[in-house]
């Protein structure tokens, strides 16, 4: 991309961004905010419609020069047509929701299925002890744990309170201080970009 085509860039995507901001807290700005957010659904749109494409074509150009693992595109573009095909009504439709209920939910117990051994290897690291923090990590783990099943309730007949208040006071605390962390570092980033300090939409180069 030239200078001029990166200023341009950058003009046009601060401008939108401010617009689009504003619309929010001044009435003005916010019909034109709606329309430059419809804008920006039709390039999405057109965007979705290059990536299909592209990916047609890459996969396609594999599959014609038998290239490695090319059998694994004809798969990809095979699952891709029928996917249109028989959805072709729409998710809501009896082809979508046949696609959903034997293909989609399958695949997903499936990969979950899988990330369970990998969790309960995670869960091992996590809950050796090496120090205080991790002893009260391990100890507030067992007693939600507990809590949840009806044997925590026969060792200990308050132990579902317990576990209520750990839920609801010291988690429920931490949830939002990670929250509050996230928003702020969103806020800075919309920031740096209606700032033009960070230029995703322009190449940089």
């Amino acid at each position: 991309m030239t200078k001029l085509g990166r200023i341009i860039a950058t003009v046009v995507a601060v401008s939108s961004g401010i617009i689009v901001l504003l619309g929010y807290f001044l009435p003005p700005f916010k019909n034109t905010g709606a329309l430059l957010l419809g804008w920006a659904g039709i390039v999405v749109a057109f965007a979705l419609l290059l990536g299909v494409v592209n990916l047609l074509r890459v996969h396609l150009d594999r599959i014609r020069h038998r290239r490695e693992n090319y059998l694994y595109s004809a798969v990809l573009l095979i699952a891709f047509a029928l996917t249109l095909l028989v959805g072709r009504d729409g998710p809501a439709s009896a082809g979508g929701e046949a696609l959903f209920n034997y293909v989609l939910r399958p695949l997903e117990s499936t990969f979950f299925a899988l990330i369970i051994f990998f969790i309960a290897s995670a869960a091992y690291r996590a809950f050796r002890i090496n120090n205080f923090e991790t002893f009260l990590f391990v100890a507030f783990a067992i007693i939600v744990l507990l809590g949840q099943v009806p044997a925590g309730f026969q060792l200990w007949a308050d132990l579902p309170l317990v576990k209520e208040w750990i839920l609801r006071v010291p988690v429920m605390a931490g949830t939002r201080g990670i929250l509050l962390g996230v928003s702020l570092g969103t806020i800075a980033t919309g920031l740096r970009v209606l700032l033009a300090a960070d230029r995703p939409y322009a190449d940089t180069n």
